[in-house]
Protein backbone atom coordinates (compact mmCIF):
# COMPACT_ATOMS: atom_id res chain seq x y z
CA UNK A 1 0.00 0.00 0.00
CA UNK A 2 1.39 3.40 -0.94
CA UNK A 3 1.40 6.06 1.74
CA UNK A 4 -0.85 8.78 0.39
CA UNK A 5 -1.17 12.10 2.23
CA UNK A 6 -3.94 14.49 1.21
CA UNK A 7 -5.06 17.65 2.96
CA UNK A 8 -7.16 20.76 2.64
CA UNK A 9 -7.08 23.85 4.84
CA UNK A 10 -10.32 24.59 6.66
CA UNK A 11 -9.19 27.85 8.24
CA UNK A 12 -6.00 29.38 9.70
CA UNK A 13 -5.83 26.81 12.49
CA UNK A 14 -7.40 23.62 11.08
CA UNK A 15 -6.51 21.19 8.32
CA UNK A 16 -8.52 18.18 7.19
CA UNK A 17 -6.28 15.24 6.25
CA UNK A 18 -6.45 11.75 4.77
CA UNK A 19 -3.28 9.83 5.59
CA UNK A 20 -1.85 6.99 7.63
CA UNK A 21 -1.42 7.91 11.29
CA UNK A 22 2.00 8.01 12.87
CA UNK A 23 2.46 7.05 16.51
CA UNK A 24 2.94 10.74 17.28
CA UNK A 25 -0.38 11.73 15.70
CA UNK A 26 -2.14 8.90 17.58
CA UNK A 27 -0.65 10.26 20.80
CA UNK A 28 -1.81 13.78 19.86
CA UNK A 29 -5.33 12.40 19.38
CA UNK A 30 -5.32 11.01 22.90
CA UNK A 31 -7.34 7.93 21.96
CA UNK A 32 -6.55 4.26 21.64
CA UNK A 33 -6.36 3.05 18.04
CA UNK A 34 -6.60 -0.76 18.12
CA UNK A 35 -5.68 -1.14 14.45
CA UNK A 36 -3.52 1.71 13.08
CA UNK A 37 -3.39 0.26 9.55
CA UNK A 38 -5.02 1.91 6.58
CA UNK A 39 -5.88 5.57 6.21
CA UNK A 40 -7.53 8.01 8.55
CA UNK A 41 -9.67 11.06 7.96
CA UNK A 42 -8.64 13.46 10.71
CA UNK A 43 -8.60 17.12 11.58
CA UNK A 44 -5.29 18.65 12.64
CA UNK A 45 -5.41 21.80 14.77
CA UNK A 46 -2.56 24.15 15.58
CA UNK A 47 1.06 23.47 14.80
CA UNK A 48 2.82 20.12 14.52
CA UNK A 49 4.43 20.70 17.92
CA UNK A 50 1.53 22.20 19.86
CA UNK A 51 -1.57 21.08 18.02
CA UNK A 52 -4.18 18.42 18.34
CA UNK A 53 -5.62 15.69 16.21
CA UNK A 54 -9.24 14.55 16.04
CA UNK A 55 -9.76 11.24 14.27
CA UNK A 56 -12.99 11.25 12.28
CA UNK A 57 -12.90 7.98 10.32
CA UNK A 58 -10.70 5.07 9.26
CA UNK A 59 -10.64 3.39 5.84
CA UNK A 60 -8.59 0.37 4.83
CA UNK A 61 -8.13 0.65 1.08
CA UNK A 62 -6.31 3.03 -1.22
CA UNK A 63 -9.52 3.33 -3.24
CA UNK A 64 -11.42 4.57 -0.19
CA UNK A 65 -8.65 7.08 0.60
CA UNK A 66 -8.82 8.40 -2.95
CA UNK A 67 -12.61 8.69 -2.74
CA UNK A 68 -12.30 10.77 0.45
CA UNK A 69 -9.71 12.95 -1.29
CA UNK A 70 -12.14 13.59 -4.12
CA UNK A 71 -15.12 14.21 -1.79
CA UNK A 72 -13.24 16.90 0.14
CA UNK A 73 -11.33 18.38 -2.85
CA UNK A 74 -7.96 17.67 -1.29
CA UNK A 75 -4.57 18.07 -2.89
Amino acid sequence: MANFYFSVGLDNDRTLCVAPLTNRKIAMAGVEVPDPSGYFLYERRGSEDFGGVEIIAQVFSEEAALRLRDMFNMA
